[in-house]
């Protein structure tokens, strides 16, 4: 397998026997059928799982999260406060709803019918149709929303709030919309992610924390501040563009975390 870094200082690198970079900027990526397609700046770049290059389009201004399913593309823009619906081969544009103020992070429902956004500084998640992006839900929340996940049937938060200082809150809300605050630590949040076994992992100052849903911390895994974490059945990868690695964690609790790259700024990671 091949791993795929969107480094925001190095660009788009391609490892796998060796270091390819590919663009000299990148912003995230995703995978959408048998592609890989990242945003460089305000375009679209579609790579073949070899490297060969598809095709080009423009997105959106400043999209910080892609997210695919097969036929179509979602992207999330922090500058237009939306949410945008593309067609992944030529870019065109089929549907656009508002996300927010300063839109965090965004999610795909492992069904594939919905869509959930980290509003940001509106202080809500927001529930959305995958199909249409008809805003079926929004969550009020304390703070700015960095990130939010689908567990189950719950959705976990990661939330910052001003008190005397910033904190980063963790909390779970149940299918009827009843919030608990499982968790708290000092400093800003990062990214959060839920693995298989519904244990997630929390991206802290100086720390990922992997955490049951009811708060109990399982482990730490020293860092800097991850920006993105996604997981498969056995392991997750985080990347962290303060310390500039991407670490591989395993699901098996006890285990260290091994650093699979050094680079710069890494902001997102794909391994394919």
């Amino acid at each position: 397998m091949a791993l795929w870094i969107a480094d925001a200082e190095k660009g788009l690198m391609y490892i796998n026997s060796g270091e390819k970079r590919l663009s000299p900027q990148t912003n995230c990526l995703t995978v959408c059928g048998d592609s890989v397609i990242c945003a460089v700046s305000d375009m679209a770049q579609r790579y073949a799982p070899n490297t060969e290059k598809l095709s080009e389009y423009s997105l959106p201004p400043g999209v910080s999260r892609l997210c695919a399913l097969p036929g179509s593309l979602y992207c999330l823009s922090t500058e237009a406060d939306s949410v945008s619906l593309l067609c992944p081969v030529t870019g065109r544009l089929r549907l656009c709803a508002q996300a927010g103020c300063y839109p965090r992070d965004m999610q795909l429902s492992p069904c594939g019918s919905l869509l959930l956004v980290a509003g940001g500084a509106s202080g809500t998640a927001l529930l959305y149709s995958a199909h249409d992006l008809t805003l079926l839900r929004q969550l009020p929340l304390p703070g700015m929303v960095y990130s939010a996940v689908f567990c189950g049937r719950e959705i976990f938060a990661l939330c910052a709030v001003e008190e005397d200082d910033i904190s980063s809150h963790l909390l779970r809300i149940s299918p009827r919309g009843v919030k608990s605050d499982v968790f708290s630590a000092r400093g800003l949040p990062g990214a959060l992610c839920a693995l298989q076994d519904q244990s997630l992992l929390v991206g802290l100052i100086g720390s990922t924390v992997r955490l049951r849903p009811d708060g109990r911390v399982l482990q730490r895994y020293p860092g800097g501040l991850v920006s993105c974490i996604r997981a498969w059945p056995a392991f997750a990868l985080t990347a962290d563009p303060l310390s500039g690695c991407v670490q591989r964690i395993e699901n098996s609790i006890g285990k260290s975390a091994a650093v699979i790259y050094r680079g710069a700024s890494p902001n997102d990671m794909l391994l394919i």
